[in-house]
Parts: C-alpha cells; structure tokens; sequence
C-alpha cells in the first residue's frame, strides 16, 4: 500500500463523483484560471505506522481537505450544495479499494462555515479515513 495509491483513490472518487465541479489537486498548477465554482484539494496526513524494518505502510490515518470556491455574491446556498455533493460521495462506511490495501470513511464529512476570500466565497470540508494493508 503506497502513498500515491490513496491518493489516487480519492481523487478518482472525487473527480468521478458528479459534482458537477472541476478542480485543482495539490503541487498541479491549473492550466488556465480556474473559472468558478470549482474545489481544491489537499491531502494532510495524520500518522502513518508502518511494519518494523519495512518500508510498507500498515495503516495511515488522514483527511482529504476540499474547498469549494464559488463566486462571492451568488449565496451561500449554491457553496454547500456543493460541499454537501462531495460529502455523499464519501459517505461514512465507504470503502474504497487500492492496490495492497483499503481506503475506509470514518464518519461523515465535516463541512465547516464559509467564509469570504476577496472575489471568492469559500467551504472547507474535511473527510477522515483510514487506509491499512490487506
């Protein structure tokens, strides 16, 4: 079970979710101006433990970060419709496969208050999970 491969995962879950949204995914500049309503995406990491002396992972606890960007001045509404969209595509018991391992959704996603960012209004939700090796 490798890094990449979580990674992989829930980006492929995210982006094949049907929001209806695009996105920017972390160290990837965007090709052009992102036009909104669009997420972004960050992946930090909680702990890792791993096997001794082997350099497999074992279990990884972490949260997938993703702001929904909406145009200031269009609600709030349209934003947590959005984040609530990403949310039931991780939904909590969801189990994701990955090469050696599996992905599992702790509890449901945490939608935080929006809050204004010049021209942009923006959601931060977080959804927990954890990986192990199978």
């Amino acid at each position: 079970m490798k890094r990449s491969d979580i990674n992989k995962a829930l980006k492929a879950r995210l982006a094949q979710g049907g929001t209806g949204l695009s996105g920017t995914w972390p160290a990837i500049e965007p090709q052009s101006a992102m036009v909104r309503p669009y997420f972004e995406v960050l992946f930090p990491t909680q702990s890792r433990t791993g096997q001794f002396l082997s350099a497999d992972v074992v279990e990884e606890s972490g949260m997938l970060g993703v702001v929904i960007v909406v145009e200031f001045g269009t609600g709030e509404d349209a934003a947590n419709d959005y984040a609530d969209a990403v949310a039931d595509i991780f939904y909590q018991t969801l189990i994701l496969p990955i090469t050696g391992g599996v992905i599992t959704i702790e509890q449901p996603a945490n939608i935080a208050p929006g809050y204004r960012d010049n021209a942009n209004w923006r959601v931060p939700l977080t959804i927990s999970y954890s990986a192990r090796n199978t």
